[in-house]
This record gives structure tokens, C-alpha cells and sequence, in this order.
């Protein structure tokens, strides 16, 4: 058993740490102590603290204690080991506590995560939804300025053609107009042509009614033969 050596920074250690020091059993420390042996005293809580800056250098435990000294030291130690029993229990139950409180908010942490994975994924989702749409809407868009390249390019044309169409409406004006002229004056020689008719038949009609003056005509004409 290691004896002396000790400081007095290591005065008064509780029960168990001083056996372990001294390599001896706590109950066996507790007999030195009930045979006056072992320099030591109770703390606040009753339990024994052991002097080792004062521990003699030789055995402190020779000979065996009084039954009555042997049974206070046996029930010091039952005492002793049911009150760390009892911290034991209760440091159990504040551990299984615990435990469960962290368990708990390891559930939460959980849900929060599932739930945060959840959304995650609805929000990659809606950006997939997003983005198809876009490129859709961009095909869409695209086709639309095909379209509207092509009804540009027909109108372009339509223009063309209705400027031709014009063109050709001119002339056909220019044609028209030319020929009614035309018309118009062969119009007025066919009028001219009617009241010069009209004229040569009056004067037709007008020399079978007189046909005195004819024969007057004719007869001087054969007289002056």
C-alpha cells in the first residue's frame, strides 16, 4: 500500500479517491478510520474525507476493528453506496430526461428537415414547371416572330402587287380616257355625217317638189344648145 509522500493540496479527498490512492478497498479504509488510524472527518453531507497529508508512512490499517466499529464502518458504506445509488438513479433519470428531450428536438429537427426537403423539392419542381415554361414560352415566341417575319414578307408583296395593280388601274384609266376620246370624236363625225344626210335629203325632197323649176332648168340648158 503506498503511504506519506502527499502534499497538502491533496488534504481531505473524498472516501473512494483516497482508497484508490492508498490501493486499499473503501471499506477497509473505512476500519482505519473507525480504529482512529486514518486522519479524517465528515463534510457537509455527512460523508468521510480522508486526510493524506497527515497519513502516517507505515500501515494505517494493522489489526481488525471492534464488531461495533466493523458494523458502523459496514453501514457507513451501505449508506454511503444506496445515497450514490440514489445519485446514480437520478442522474439516470435527468440522463433519460434529457435523452428524451433531445430526442425530441432531434425530432423536430428531423420534421424540419423533412419539411425543409419537402419544399426544397416543391420548389425545385416549381422551377422545372418555370423553366419549362419559358422555353415553351420562347418556342411560342419564336413562332410568333416566324409568323409574323412571313406576314410582313406577304404584306411587303401584297404592297408590291397593289402598287403594280395601281400602275396597271392608271394606265387602264389612261387607255379608257384615250378611247373614249376616241368614241367621242368618231361620235361627233357620225354626227356630222347624219346632219349633212339630213341636209342632202331636204334638198332632195325639197327639188321633187319642184319640178317646174327643173324643167326650167333643163329647158334653158337645152336651149342654150
Amino acid at each position: 500500500m503506498a503511504t506519506g509522500g502527499h502534499d497538502g493540496n491533496d488534504s481531505f479527498l473524498p472516501l473512494a479517491e483516497a482508497a484508490a490512492r492508498l490501493g486499499i478497498s473503501r471499506l477497509k479504509l473505512r476500519e482505519a478510520i473507525a480504529k482512529g488510524a486514518v486522519p479524517a472527518r465528515r463534510d457537509n453531507e455527512g460523508r468521510w474525507r480522508v486526510d493524506l497529508a497527515t497519513l502516517p508512512a507505515e500501515d494505517p490499517t494493522p489489526g481488525t476493528a471492534t464488531p461495533e466499529a466493523l458494523m458502523g464502518a459496514l453501514f457507513d458504506e451501505i449508506e454511503e453506496l444506496s445515497a450514490d445509488l440514489e445519485d446514480a438513479t437520478a442522474l439516470t433519470a435527468r440522463l433519460t430526461a434529457l435523452a428524451g428531450a433531445q430526442g425530441d428536438a432531434l425530432d423536430r429537427v428531423t420534421a424540419a428537415l423533412e419539411a425543409t426537403v419537402a419544399e426544397r423539392d416543391r420548389l425545385g419542381d416549381l422551377a422545372g414547371r418555370a423553366l419549362a415554361a419559358a422555353d415553351e414560352a420562347e418556342a411560342r415566341a419564336s413562332a410568333l416572330q416566324a409568323t409574323a417575319d412571313r406576314a410582313i414578307g406577304l404584306l411587303d408583296r401584297a404592297t408590291g402587287t397593289i402598287g403594280a395593280m395601281q400602275d396597271d388601274l392608271a394606265r387602264l384609266k389612261a387607255d379608257a380616257a384615250a378611247k373614249q376620246a376616241a368614241l367621242d370624236g368618231q361620235a361627233a363625225q357620225l354626227d356630222r355625217l347624219f346632219s349633212l344626210s339630213e341636209q342632202a335629203l331636204q334638198k332632195a325632197a325639197e327639188t321633187r317638189r319642184a319640178p317646174g323649176l327643173i324643167a326650167r332648168v333643163l329647158g334653158t340648158g337645152r336651149r342654150g344648145n
